[in-house]
């Protein structure tokens, strides 16, 4: 038996056990799984298999039908608001499945090898895709994900019952599974089919998803005549000019390029792809343009049409060379970065988004046109004097800074409670607190409150499809499961998946298209910020393959200018900097270390080294943008907040403010030093190319990194040696020595985003701090002879350290003053000298930091008068007057403060004993006394002590040559050679 019959004869079982629940047996249902599982292996093993399926469409035809009915049954046993409420299950979705437990056991089975059949079948490329897409067997695939969705991204709500969760659990995982599955048919689904992949990015992204569609697909929207009578119209304008040049074209100009353009392939697939019969003018032209194209395919690979047809691969590479070779339309013009970003420092309206942030529909017949896209990277688009210009100076972020910090403490004083002359707080006879609160500011706050809430329903609305249909995969699936969502959307917006083949000088293309698209609905937002957040959630290494995915699909953003707007867009109101966006600025650095840094340097990152010296690319105008944007947010935004926090931690240490009104939780500055660190990073990375340098310094990015550092040294305590090593032991303490742990806190790796995993499945225990299924076993064992010490408690969120920021930040500084007298004036203009030199100060939050300053301060003086005096003014010229106490102590230790050299020492004073040396005797006699008790023997004459003295052989020498022993009538002498002053014994 043919494989494709007994493909039918499984795919008839199977509707009709769908169909008709109990017609047929278990045992006749056992074989047909088997079945299944038979052409499974051979569409996996045997190409001619694959062929004579994926070519059949019966074949697609009674796979859509299978899913048809599987689908709804599938709902039926798992959404309990799809049944009536029964004793059974009580109304909960997780005790519906577990009662269902082995049924769906069984159909997500047969479902997941039917789905993995066709993902097998698609393999065979265009022709199997088209006849899926024919059949809507890819509508079946999106419905089947929904489902697989919606159960897996709900946690267990029924009541405890261990038998009941375990069922519910295995049966989530093998939802898990299909979901994979049906994530990898849609990969394979728009493989090398251009057309294939528009139509899925419409139906995933294309679409203003809504509310009221629970459970619907949103598909592709039909076209309505009175709805789109505009669109219509101006297309087939389109069309007609187009035709109208087409016909005067020849087939090659007289420099050998091509006759025709980018727009007029363009006006080509409107004229192909509309419902209306073009005239026969119309008509004509399009042909003249197909057999142009023909011709020049046909004379660049030295191939008919008929083999290029047969041949795919072959197809591509000249389709691709045909396009290099393919002008630029006239009239095309750059997408460039805002204006209104780089004039008052707000986020732009994204593309697809409204003034007042409602987004628009992307109806088919409403996607921009393509001849307004253009690729910024290329060598067209040349660099000019108002690229480099930036708008916001340090003046203007100087007067920034006071605003956040006024601010700042204006919003504490106004929410700060009256109190009475004894401390207490004052109410009203309502029994609210006294105060009076501007109306505007309590407004404002229950807007905030209102759209906080709002926010919170979004995001955790686990498959509701207003989000999007893929947003809550990165929630359900783990780093090795969620590798095809990536993959779909690198397929979608990378050309040639990064090919070099696939570099072309000024040409617009579907992937710009297809990225547009992503950026401009709120759906495809989500879904790339919830993959970013993903790298961060499960702190992915840059050498994982996720990671390097992310990288190619953040560096097809870049390239056609849209960095800008996914950085705007995936932040957040609450946040300085949310999660999704330090990840941003982490591939940018990465992106930004592979393309510009030395090939010295970026071999540092576990990467092989290139088989030739590598030459860094010269600055691209995109790049440039993205940078100057990426600085602008810096100064503007990030140095003003961050500041303004460090500056109100300052003011509690001070005691001028209450920890309680520090207005972000610990949870949220981590979140904020992770995104200031990514910054810094960026900007260390782009300090080891010389032309990032010199912009950088044009720029003045000096005053922006010593404000920074200035503020954090002048608000965060220096953590001494002697705090960071934890309490001693009660062994050590017995014996007298001290067991210094390892400074697990100077670790100089930076701390991985805030944000909660997923799942984790070693979750630590709040209390015991230890996986939570070994706490049985753990209260079982007896406790260690020798504990460590306690956990430290948690550190408030005003008590925040800042660890490793300000020796990033001398990092960079040293990185920019070596050899740049402009950066050397810089620094001493902004008072930046005498915070590098307080720096060299050792600080346990800064490992490292006093080598890294003390090479600073090397760059900063070398060849510089103005720096050089500057440092001498500083140095110590003479001793303050000290306190009594303090010369009181002085004087009993026998020492003295002198200044040589500029620097403080401590000195033995003249003419006395030295301190120690008292203790010593001191310590020898009170010995000497103890021993002569034991021994039974009553001390009486000095010089009897002195007689034991000789007869034990026990001088009082000290272990020092220079000193002697006398002795006397009535008392013991030591005598320093010296010293002229006597100590005696009495």
């Amino acid at each position: 038996m043919s494989a494709s019959t007994l493909l039918q004869i499984v795919l008839t079982g199977t509707q009709t056990h769908y169909e008709n629940r109990g017609l047929i047996d278990d045992k006749r249902l056992d074989h047909l799984l088997r079945c299944g599982k038979q052409i499974l292996y051979k569409s996996h093993q045997e190409s001619d298999v694959r062929s004579a399926l994926g070519f059949n469409p019966r074949v697609w035809e009674g796979l859509t039908r299978v899913l048809s009915v599987a689908i709804p049954a599938l709902e039926q046993q798992s959404f309990a608001w799809k049944n009536p409420p029964a004793s059974s299950y009580n109304g909960s979705s997780s005790e519906l499945i577990a009662a269902h437990y082995l049924s769906l056991v069984k159909d997500i089975e047969r479902l997941n090898d039917l789905c993995t059949i066709a993902r097998n079948l698609l393999a065979t490329t265009k022709k199997a895709q088209n006849l899926a897409a024919e059949k809507s067997f890819d509508q079946q695939i999106l419905k089947l994900i929904d489902v697989c969705v919606r159960v897996t991204a709900r946690g267990y709500d029924g009541e405890a019952n261990p038998r009941n969760e375990e069922r519910w659990q295995k049966v989530v995982n093998l939802y898990k599974r299909l979901l994979i599955t049906c994530l990898q048919f849609l990969h394979n689904f728009i493989m090398h089919n251009e057309q294939r992949k528009l139509v899925l990015w419409l139906d995933l992204f294309g679409q203003s998803q809504t509310h009221g569609n629970e459970g619907n697909i949103v598909q592709e929207p039909e076209m309505e005549d009175g709805v789109n009578n505009e669109a219509t119209a101006s297309r087939e304008d389109r069309i007609q000019s187009a035709a109208e040049k087409l016909a005067s074209h020849d087939q090659q100009g007289s420099n050998g390029e091509l006759a025709y353009n980018v727009d007029d392939v363009h006006a080509l697939f409107d004229m192909m792809s509309t419902n209306k019969e073009p005239d026969e003018k119309t008509q004509e032209a399009a042909r003249v343009l197909m057999d142009k194209i023909r011709a020049d395919m046909e004379t660049l690979s030295g191939m008919s049409a008929s083999q290029l047809d047969s041949n795919p691969d072959a197809l591509l590479k000249v389709g691709a060379d045909l396009r290099a070779h393919m002008p630029v339309g006239p009239d095309s013009t750059a997408t460039a970065i805002p204006k209104q970003i780089e004039q008052n420092g707000s986020h732009p309206v994204t593309n697809g988004t409204k003034a007042n942030g409602q987004a628009h529909s992307t109806h088919p017949s409403r996607l921009p046109d393509l001849g307004t896209y253009s690729d910024l990277t290329e060598s067209g688009q040349d660099l000019t004097e108002e690229d480099l210009k930036m708008s916001r100076t340090a003046q203007s972020a100087a007067a920034t800074l006071q605003e956040a910090k006024d601010e700042l403490m204006a919003r504490l004083h106004e929410s700060a409670p009256i109190v009475d002359e004894n401390g207490d707080q004052i109410y009203d006879e309502d029994g609210n607190p006294e105060g009076e609160y501007d109306d505007d500011l309590m407004d404002s706050v229950e807007d905030s409150m209102e759209e906080e809430e709002d926010d919170d329903e979004d995001y955790r609305g686990s498959g509701d499809q207003e989000r999007g249909l893929l947003t809550d995969v990165p929630l359900v699936l783990g780093p090795t499961e969620i590798e095809a969502l990536p993959m779909i959307i690198q397929a979608g917006i990378v050309d040639n998946f990064g090919s070099k083949n696939g570099e072309r000088q000024g040409v617009k293309n579907m992937q710009a298209v297809r990225c547009h698209i992503l950026l401009a609905q709120e759906a495809g937002r989500n879904v790339l910020r919830e993959l970013l957040i993903f790298i961060a959630a499960w702190d992915l290494p840059d050498d994982e393959f996720y990671f390097k995915m992310m990288v190619q699909i953040m560096e097809a953003i870049l390239k056609n200018g849209l960095m800008s707007h996914a950085y705007s867009d995936f932040g957040q109101p609450k946040d300085i900097i949310s999660p999704a966006q330090a990840v941003v600025i982490k591939i940018l650095t990465h992106i930004f270390r592979a393309k510009y840094s030395p090939a010295s340097a970026s071999q540092d990152s576990n990467e092989q080294p290139p088989p030739k010296p590598r030459v860094p690319a010269p600055l691209s105008r995109v790049d440039v943008l993205t940078v100057r944007y990426i600085f602008i947010v810096f100064r503007g935004n990030i140095i003003p907040e961050t500041c303004a926090l460090i500056y109100l931690q300052g003011q509690i240490r001070a005691g001028l403010a209450l920890a309680e009104d520090f207005p972000l939780n610990l949870w949220d500055m981590e979140r904020v030093y992770e995104g200031v660190y990514q910054f810094l990073e960026f900007f260390a990375v782009l300090t080891e190319n010389n032309d990032w340098k010199r912009l950088l310094v044009q720029w003045e990015i000096v005053y922006d990194l010593v404000t920074l550092i200035k503020e954090l040294d002048n608000s965060i305590a220096k953590v001494p040696l002697t705090k960071s090593m934890p309490p001693p032991t009660a062994n050590a303490a017995t014996n007298g020595t001290t067991a210094i742990e390892p400074e697990s806190a100077t670790s100089t790796t930076a701390a991985p985003v805030a944000v909660e995993r997923p799942y984790d499945a070693a979750a630590l225990d709040p209390v015991t701090q230890q996986p939570a299924d070994q706490n049985v076993e753990s209260e079982s064992l007896p406790p260690p002879s020798n504990p460590s010490p306690p956990p430290a408690v948690t550190e408030e969120p005003a008590d925040f350290e800042w660890r490793n920021l300000k020796k990033l930040i001398v990092l960079v500084l040293s990185s920019l003053v070596w050899k740049s007298p402009t950066v050397q004036n810089q620094i001493r203009e902004y008072g930046g000298v005498e915070t590098i030199l307080s720096c060299t100060q050792y600080d346990a939050c800064n490992p490292y930091i006093k080598e890294h300053a003390v090479m600073c301060l090397k760059f900063l003086l070398e060849s510089n008068p103005e720096n050089q005096a500057l440092v001498s003014s500083l140095e110590a010229r003479e001793v303050a007057p000290t306190d009594a106490v303090t010369k009181e102590a002085l004087e009993k230790m026998g020492a003295n403060l002198d200044v040589e050299n500029g620097k403080v020492k401590i000195t033995a004073a003249s003419r006395k004993a030295s301190w120690v040396k008292n203790q010593i005797a001191q310590r020898e006699r009170e010995r000497l006394r103890g021993s002569v008790k034991e021994n039974g023997r009553v001390l009486g004459e000095i010089d009897d002590v002195a007689d034991l003295i000789d007869d034990t052989h026990l001088r009082e020498d000290s272990g020092n040559s220079g000193n002697g022993t006398e002795k006397g009538k009535g008392k013991e002498k030591v005598v320093q050679d010296d010293d002229d002053d006597e100590i005696e014994f009495m």
